[in-house]
């Protein structure tokens, strides 16, 4: 995955539960991470922050392993 700012992509429900992120977080997940579209805004090493517009909400960081590409 080539993810660059201003990638849309979407959260891994399977890469995410029981990652150290969800060991780490509340782990009752909001469901729009999975079915909406974010954009990625940054990144810092194997980490990508991502703002999900659709919900007024502050950006989340997530291993990029956990994050899937929108066409």
């Amino acid at each position: 995955m080539a993810l660059k700012k201003g990638s849309l992509v979407k959260a891994i429900r399977e890469k995410l539960e029981n990652s150290v992120e969800a060991q780490a977080n509340d782990t009752r997940w909001s469901s729009y991470i999975f079915e909406t579209n974010g954009e990625v805004t940054e990144f810092r090493g194997d980490y990508v922050q991502v703002k999900f517009g659709q919900v007024s909400t502050p950006p989340i960081w997530l291993h990029k392993d956990q994050l899937q590409e929108q066409a």
